[in-house]
């Protein structure tokens, strides 16, 4: 498979974002999401248009004003134009069918998305409420990279060896500036894709380009 590293054994790396009602993924929700493909140079691929939609609330009573005063989306538009969720969940089973990844040795499973996230740990939450666990399991692979999770491991190796930590902080606008990746800060899900793609991509060279 052309858009796959080997080891990846045919399943797809894609950077994933969600901007959500507040920081609980059990009683908040998902209002925007994007799922970015990425081919072998953990560059976005060229073929496949990035899963990007907003998602209407069925429990605006729920928002968290911090969240969004945050993430500065603005409410009446994504309830206007928005998709409900069910409809969110067909879209999303109709473009990973475009992504024609290939099946498994038994020929009944297809092969799956590999997530790339700054702090997946929060995404999943959100991503398994909205779909359902069994609906997660089918699309995505239980591996998973983390932008967060690298930087740690980076600063602890450095550490380990008497060298300055490479990164004081680890949010995703710290990384970036540091890796010296243009991020305007604003909280959009594509937008965080891309620059999250960016870090992993320089972090995977740590150390190789001197």
């Amino acid at each position: 498979m052309k858009n796959s590293m080997q080891h990846w054994n045919g399943c797809q790396l894609c950077a994933i974002d969600t901007e959500t009602t507040g920081l609980d993924a059990y009683w908040n929700e998902i209002i925007q999401i994007a799922i970015l493909p990425l081919d072998q140079n953990i560059e976005p691929r060229k073929d496949v248009t990035p899963f990007y939609i907003e998602m209407r609330p069925e429990h605006p009573e729920r928002i968290d004003p911090k969240a969004m005063s945050v993430n500065n989306l603005n409410l009446a538009t994504i309830m206007n134009r928005g998709f409900d969720q069910e409809k969110s969940k067909d879209l999303l089973r109709d473009w990973v069918d475009k992504l024609e990844l290939p099946f498994t040795k038994s020929g009944i499973f297809r092969k799956r998305i590999i997530p790339l996230a700054q702090n997946y740990a929060f995404d999943q939450a959100f991503i398994k409420h909205w779909l359902g666990i069994d609906m997660y399991n089918e699309l995505f692979d239980y591996s998973f990279a983390d932008t967060m999770t690298v930087a740690t491991y980076l600063n602890d190796r450095a550490a380990m060896h008497g060298e300055p930590v490479p990164f004081s902080k680890i949010n995703l606008s710290y990384l970036a500036s540091t890796l010296k990746i243009e991020h305007g800060g604003a909280h959009d899900a594509l937008q965080d894709c891309l620059v999250t793609a960016k870090v992993y991509k320089r972090m995977t060279m740590h150390g190789l380009l001197g």
